[in-house]
């Protein structure tokens, strides 16, 4: 297996487990968030192609779990 393969293995093996911990209370922590936003940050490019009831899907599953308020829109 090559470099850019593994990458991505580790990639989708983070993104498995981090959707894991967000579906457990316990591990909705900052750093968990801190995480999640990496990954939003890192593939900005990539969310244009996210159907936006799956977005809609996550931010619902945020609300009621973020440590922080959320700023004003």
């Amino acid at each position: 297996m090559n470099k850019s393969k593994r990458i991505e293995r580790l990639q989708n093996i983070l993104i498995e487990r981090m959707l894991e911990d967000l579906d457990d209370p316990s591990k909705c922590t900052p750093g968990l968030y801190q995480v999640v936003r990496g990954i939003i940050t890192d593939n900005r490019d990539q969310l244009d192609s996210i159907p936006l009831e799956t977005l809609d899907y996550l931010e619902d599953k945020f609300k009621d779990s973020i440590p922080f308020p959320k700023e004003a829109s």
